[in-house]
This record gives C-alpha cells, structure tokens and sequence, in this order.
C-alpha cells in the first residue's frame, strides 16, 4: 500500500473484541490507529487529536454516535464511518445528514471495512490539480487550492461534500447523471445507492444556496441527475 494511502485513524467502539479486531486490520495495512471505548472518551480524542478518519459506532455508552456526529458539525471535520448494527435506511440517510460519509453495517468482513477506508482516505487527499476557479453567483470554487467561497466568505466542506462538489463544477453546466456522479465520489459499488447522493446535494445546498428549495447553483436535471451552475449560452466562456 503507497504511503499516501494510509492515515491517522480513531476508533469509537465500546465493545472491546471488536474494537481490537478493527485495530489490528488497520495496524496491518499501515495506518496509525487511536481508539476509545465510549462516547465520552471520543469526544475528548476528537478534541485533542488531528484524525482523517474516525471509525463511530452509534450504539455507545455515555454519549451516542449521534450526539457526536452533531458535536462535529461547523468543526473541521475528519471524514466519519459509522459502524453500526441497526441497517436501517433511516438509519442511514439520517448519518449522513448530520455529517458521516459512509455507513458500514455490522457484521462486516475486513477487506470491506479497509476497502470504504481507502476510499475515504482518497477524498481527503486527492491528486493535485491545476488552477482551476468555476463560479456560479456568489459560489466560486477554486480547484488548485480546494477553496470554496460564498459572497466571499470561507465555506467549510467535509472532504467527500468537496469531492461531489468539485466533480459538479468541473462539469459545470453539464448534466452528471446520478450513477456516474456515486461512481466517481464514493465508487463503482455505490452506483446504485442514490440516497447518498441525494444527502449529499442536499447538504451542498444548504451551505451555498440562498435558497435550498429553489437551488441554483446545484440544480436537479429531472429523474437523471444534477448540473452546476445554468446551462452555458452558445459561444459563451467558460471559466
């Protein structure tokens, strides 16, 4: 595994065989693990730690997964997996929406947990790319310097809300139909999951929308998908 794909990890987990069991997978393959055995010691190892992941059960002791997902909001965020035996949909959707941006449901076998690890892990630091600024409104993204701003104020994103963004806006004005855009921000075995994707835009939204209900920087394309930004008149520049 290239040293970039390794990374500083927290582990939330209270029960002790399992949270040893994710220890010594991640050890494995080289990343650097911390762990806490409540939801109480989490939030102190949030506070004191610099992570890219944190690994969060829901069903904790003290303070649940919820209240830390909450806790995380407007903060830089570490990108957050939930792990979770309740497989719920509304489950799901509602980690997403305060935040996480992945949901692994117990059991799960090894290979799957590094698999959505490396996946996260390449969200937070994607290749480097070319100067780049797109602007829709008062929304400007800067692609070189991964800055987005909004009437000129810092807008902060979590790592995966950038990636969906980005993807949006180096196509702006084109539409991205809803499987290419999963594929290409979470991957290919995500094609199908459009309540991550939904979630996603929504949460976008409220951030760089003046008015989430009638988007105009994120607009939906019908059934198919989203664009960035209106479609670009004939002869028009972009940039």
């Amino acid at each position: 595994m290239a040293a970039t794909e390794t990374g500083r990890i927290l582990v939330i987990e209270d029960e002790a065989a399992l949270r040893q069991v994710l220890v010594t997978s991640l050890e494995r393959h080289g990343h650097r693990v911390s762990t806490a055995s409540d939801g109480r010691a989490g939030i102190e190892s949030l506070r004191g730690g610099d992570f890219d992941v944190v690994l969060l059960d829901i069903g904790l002791p003290f303070v649940d997964g919820w209240r830390i997902l909450e806790t995380l909001e407007g903060r830089r965020q570490p990108s957050v997996i939930v792990i979770s035996a309740r497989g719920e949909e509304t489950d799901k959707v509602r980690a997403l929406d305060l935040g996480a941006d992945d949901y692994l449901t117990k059991p799960f076998g090894a290979d799957e947990l590094l698999a959505r690890v490396r996946a996260v892990l390449r969200r937070v630091r994607p290749a480097a790319e070319a100067r780049q600024v797109i602007r829709c409104d008062d929304v400007v993204v800067d692609l070189g310097s991964r800055a987005v701003t909004r009437g000129g104020a810092e807008v902060r994103l979590s790592p995966t809300e950038y990636v969906l963004l980005a993807e949006l806006a180096r196509n702006a004005g084109r539409l991205m139909e809803q499987r290419t855009l999963l594929s290409r921000v979470w991957g290919p075995s995500y094609a199908g999951d459009r309540a991550y994707l939904r979630t996603f835009v929504n949460r976008l939204r409220r951030k760089l929308e003046a008015d989430p209900a009638d988007p105009r920087v994120i607009v939906t394309v019908g059934r198919q998908g989203y664009r960035f930004g209106p479609v670009p008149e004939v002869g028009a520049a972009r940039g």
